[in-house]
């Protein structure tokens, strides 16, 4: 009994219940912008954002002059940031004789492993590594953490990744349309570990408490810290036996690859300090990323907003899927992933980068 074009569709559906919203579960930045409410359904690709660096008004102390006048009016240092949201789709094609030959619910089983959640799982991991490396192969329209490259959103020119590793006054890098430092507070904090078993620690330490206090407690802290292998495992080695690797939860009925998604991480003061596979250290061209980076990121700070809602046309945006089409004068059925996504960070001063972390 051979299956119809649009079975693999229904049974998405049917077999997998949301299916195509599991990839926030994927990677963890994702993952707490969307539990901090942060995520949005936006109206248009282009958003502004205003930037308040600093406290926007002034204190008075009236003491016992009754006609004391009072200061006020907003300290004009704010400007407007600006973001684009980036169009990805992820094609793949089906072959019509697997369709034919397909008989029963294991058949049906076997294609959506074989195609639809392998193809997912492709697209899930260039997105991560472009957020981190910014080198995702396709996705050089979508925003990276990587202060060495740059994006093109909508081809409208090149612009940084959002954690540049410098020292915050020295950072010059356009983040978001405005470039670093010139208004105040706009850079993230970064800390040099020139070996883990000496001032590891310490330059954590440092780097976490310099984007704590940072316009007080409104934000909160550092939540998530993504390094690369070698500084993570340096890390967990000064730990000892103390370390304790913390569970991001148990796997939900309907996740695909419910044993590769959930990541596992150790706890680093509020944040949890996880390893990530897709930062490759030799990538890098800052002589200090090269021993090593580690991402601390407030996601409190940071929101994103996808782009369109009909599941039939235009679909809701977040990796959503849409198909089939049938290719002419092709034995083959065309299925699509469909990306778009807007992601910014309204407040730098309060994310960090570390380098170093490679050196034991």
């Amino acid at each position: 009994m051979a299956f119809s074009p649009d079975v693999l569709i229904t049974a998405l559906q049917e077999l997998l219940p949301g299916y195509t919203e599991t990839w926030t579960k994927f990677h963890p930045a994702f993952d707490k912008i969307v539990l901090r409410g942060n995520k949005s359904k936006g109206k248009h690709p282009y958003k502004e954002f205003g930037l308040v660096p600093e406290g926007p008004g002034t204190l008075n102390d009236v003491g016992t002059d009754p006609d004391r006048f009072l200061n006020g009016g907003r300290r004009q240092s704010s400007v407007l940031g600006n973001t684009y949201a980036s169009t990805l789709i992820y094609v793949y094609d089906v072959p019509g004789q697997d369709l034919r030959e397909a008989n029963g619910e294991a058949d049906v089983i076997g294609l959506i492993k074989k195609y639809p959640e392998r193809a997912l799982m492709d697209f899930y991991e260039i997105i991560a590594r472009q957020l981190v490396m910014g080198d995702g192969a396709g996705a050089g329209s979508f925003p990276t953490f990587n202060g060495d490259a740059t994006y093109n959103p909508k081809g409208l020119g090149a612009r940084g990744g959002i954690f540049e590793f410098a020292a915050p006054g020295s950072q010059s890098n356009t983040v978001h349309g405005v470039t670093a430092n010139s208004i105040a507070n706009w850079h993230t904090q970064n800390r040099h570990i020139t070996a883990m078993g000496s001032n590891g620690w310490k330059q954590m330490r440092g780097a976490y408490w310099d984007a704590s206090q940072q316009g007080a407690g409104p934000d909160g802290n550092v939540d998530n810290m993504f390094g690369d292998r070698d500084s993570f495992d340096n890390y967990c080695d000064e730990l000892g036996d103390t370390v304790q690797f913390i569970d991001r939860g148990k796997a939900k009925e309907g996740d695909p690859a419910p044993g590769s998604n959930l990541r596992k991480g150790v706890a680093f003061h509020d944040a949890i300090f996880y390893p990530e596979p897709y930062i490759v250290r030799s990538n890098f061209s800052t002589t200090n990323a090269l021993a090593g980076a580690i991402y601390g990121m407030n996601s409190s700070t940071f929101n994103c907003y996808t782009m369109g809602t009909d599941s039939k046309m235009e679909t809701s945006g977040d990796f959503a899927a849409r198909g089939p089409i049938r290719l002419p004068n092709q034995d083959m059925w065309r299925y699509e992933y469909i990306l778009s996504m807007g992601l910014f960070c309204n407040n730098l001063r309060k994310n960090f980068s570390v380098t170093g972390g490679a050196n034991p």
